[in-house]
């Protein structure tokens, strides 16, 4: 009798945990690796050109095609979930296959002329050409987690050329990009970049909170599948599992790679005569071993610049976007103020790597010029990996140390006091710390040739927190130097620790 009931009881808790992998197994994911596995025994072969002449839909004609807002697809069914597609032109010239994953079955979306508005461009006759003619991308609209009934759907996710894709939480504007992978990213000039070419949408339910897609990943090195599930919110997160099926050797393949740009921000030497203080989609790079968190400011180099950071066990990296203030910015239009920062969790065993990162050097802020990504010390042995991107306004809420706010770097002996030369200073304000009994102290470590100066640490009412200002007068300027401050108290850490490569344009020899 007792044995009975065990079995009972333990068929009563496996069940739902059954039926939630055959639901995945009964999606799109099954689908979509079949494909890829196949295609993986086949050579490359990239998607061709629409037979189209897309050169005469000119930027400015491009942005005047409009797709009608009450043609979303799903929208005749009031579903939770809606999409836009993205029509070809300017650069767009390679088409993508769109499926409904309805019933077990992939039901293919086609290009129409009439998902589009067309009459800001007439001139063009862009009719003409639909039957050569498909969809370059498309958007996922939905109510971001809202639920009233009168609650418009708004975009939410964009993806369009290679595997790139970019997304929202609520109030956010567009701002970095993820990707699906990346390869031979530190390789200059060997960079390959994947394109997922067919996508697998999930038909939701009337209730559905959550919508799963699928796309098949394509390119000379290797094939995958992907398996997406969003949940968009305030902040909006991001599932993803990944399985590769290798067609050659990889040199080095990149994870959860995004993509950002840093023209000039607070820590800047230069601004390029701009009138807007900062500049940037991502002011630092942060990363999380445990209980350990490192912040790093970004800072724009002369020309390129590649960083690994050795990790045993990681817990989460991202390029974040922590400066919200907008009288930082005083951009109406781009409103950097609120661009999204990414953080990545691995959701299975990544085991040992490194976070990669790759500053390249812009004089515009129509650039993505930084790019960072995991890389896996298994090399090539790592084909399956699954990850959680959340699009966010906050650090993660495992973050409860004290936070760096700002990053000020000189090497100028403005106050003209003696001893100065050869000097680099750096003021760092930290906030966010617990309530302490005593001031904390700051521990400087400076990894170079040079010497460092105790630091001084000051109250700082204006950001709730703590100013930290320390000096190093390095040796030499041929060498990398590393500079890192945090806060402690009790000889016990109270704020995450900041990281600073010094560059070749601040070090200054006497």
């Amino acid at each position: 009798m007792k044995l009975n009931f065990l079995v009972w009881l333990l068929f009563v808790v496996l069940l739902p945990l059954a039926s939630l992998s055959a639901r995945a197994d009964d999606g799109c994911f099954v689908h979509a690796k079949q494909v890829a596995e196949q295609l993986s025994h086949q050579p490359f072969v990239q998607t061709p050109m629409m037979q189209v002449d897309t050169g005469r839909i000119t930027y400015d004609y491009y942005h005047r095609i409009q797709f009608q807002q009450k043609k979303t697809f799903w929208r005749d069914e009031d579903l939770p979930f809606q999409l836009e597609f993205m029509h070809p032109g300017m650069h767009f010239i390679r088409p993508i296959e769109l499926f409904s994953w309805e019933k077990g079955a992939a039901h293919p979306i086609k290009f129409s002329s009439g998902y589009f508005d067309y009459s800001q461009v007439k001139q063009l006759n862009i009719e003409q050409d639909e039957a050569k003619m498909g969809f370059t991308g498309f958007r996922i609209l939905s109510k971001m987690g809202k639920t009233n009934a009168g609650d418009m759907h708004t975009e939410t996710v964009a993806f369009q050329g290679a595997s790139y894709f970019r997304a929202l939480g609520r109030d956010q504007r567009y701002g970095l990009s993820a990707r699906g992978l990346a390869l031979n990213t530190s390789l200059e000039g060997q960079e390959e970049f994947p394109d997922y070419t067919k996508f697998w949408l999930e038909k939701p339910t009337q209730q559905a909170k959550q919508l799963v897609f699928c796309a098949l990943l394509d390119s000379p090195s290797t094939t995958g599948a992907t398996r997406f599930v969003l949940t968009p919110d305030k902040t909006t997160v991001m599932e993803l599992e990944t399985q590769l099926y290798p067609r050659k050797d990889m040199s080095e393949i990149g994870i959860a790679p995004l993509t950002s740009m840093f023209f000039h921000g607070e820590n800047s030497q230069q601004h390029y005569g701009d009138y807007r203080p900062e500049v940037h989609d991502s002011d630092g790079l942060m990363i999380q071993q445990g209980k350990e968190w490192t912040w790093q400011p970004l800072l724009e180099v002369p020309y390129f610049k590649f960083q690994s950071t050795p990790i045993d066990k990681l817990s989460g990296f991202g390029l974040m976007q922590r400066d919200r203030n907008f009288d930082h910015y005083q951009d109406l239009e781009a409103w950097y103020h609120a661009r999204p920062s990414v953080w990545v969790e691995p959701l299975d065993e990544w085991g040992k790597g490194s976070v990669q990162l790759l500053r390249l050097h812009t004089d515009s802020d129509i650039v993505d010029n930084i790019v960072a990504y995991w890389k896996s010390d298994a090399g090539q042995a790592l084909q399956h990996f699954s990850y959680r991107l959340s699009w966010r306004s906050d650090d993660p809420p495992a973050h409860t140390l004290g936070k760096v706010v700002a990053t000020r770097a000189t090497n100028k002996a403005v106050d003209a006091l003696p001893g100065h030369k050869g000097r680099i200073r750096f003021v760092v304000d930290f906030n966010n710390l617990p309530k302490l009994a005593s001031p904390p102290v700051a521990e400087v470590i400076f990894n170079g040739m040079g010497q460092t100066k105790p630091a001084v640490v000051q109250e700082n009412p204006y950001v709730q927190g703590w100013r930290v200002i320390a000096a190093v007068f390095p040796e030499t300027c041929d060498k990398p130097m590393t500079v890192t401050i945090r806060l402690t108290s009790g000889g016990n850490p109270v704020s995450e620790t900041w990281s600073y490569p010094i560059p070749e344009s601040l070090c200054n020899v006497p």
